[in-house]
């Protein structure tokens, strides 16, 4: 079969324009800048309660507020399947709070990043993390935009659930540090 230049050319136009549109509707104002250790912490203090009345039981705690958040953390290059357990949970918060049916399909891998010394293994989606190898090489900064579902606990333990939307390469330097 004969290619066409012509054809790819503008396949590859029509890709090129698809993604910078798909970047252009992003809310990125719509995201506020925080570090992850303020979300935990405030996730934390948010289920207090529960884990007062509920000590020894497993529960999925699920958020309303996401808040919308911008988090600057270092890449590792490292990532992984989510597992069936996080798969599950995104999926019944996904049906529960979201207006996209397909929403929770987005996400196939979670991906480890630093912030500090801590490490957080994050959900990304599947048409984000496919730029990762394109645009980021391991230890670079980079601006994660993501929002927060809620979680899983087993007994006194959370596993806090963070699902990165979009991400971009720092423009500034300054940050404040977690």
């Amino acid at each position: 079969m004969k290619k066409c230049p012509e054809i790819v050319l503008i396949l590859g136009f029509l890709l090129l324009t698809f993604s910078q549109a798909h970047a252009q509707d992003f809310p990125w104002n719509d995201f506020e800048r925080r570090t992850l250790q303020e979300l935990v912490k405030i996730s934390v203090a948010e289920d207090t309660d529960n884990l007062e009345r509920y000590p020894d039981k497993g529960q999925l705690v699920f958020r309303g507020k996401i808040m919308p958040s911008v988090v600057r953390v270092t890449y590792t290059g490292q990532f992984r399947g989510i597992s069936t357990v996080r798969k599950k949970f995104i999926e019944l918060w996904a049906g529960s709070y979201t207006q996209t049916p397909d929403y929770a399909n987005l996400f196939a891998s979670e991906f480890l990043f630093k912030e500090g010394a801590q490490e957080y293994w994050l959900p990304v989606q599947k048409q984000v993390a496919k730029h990762f190898d394109e645009e980021l090489k391991k230890g670079d900064a980079v601006d994660l935009y993501l929002v927060r579902p809620g979680g899983l606990r087993d007994k006194d333990r959370p596993d806090w659930v963070f699902l990165v939307e979009e991400f971009q390469k720092p423009k500034d330097k300054e940050w404040p540090s977690p």
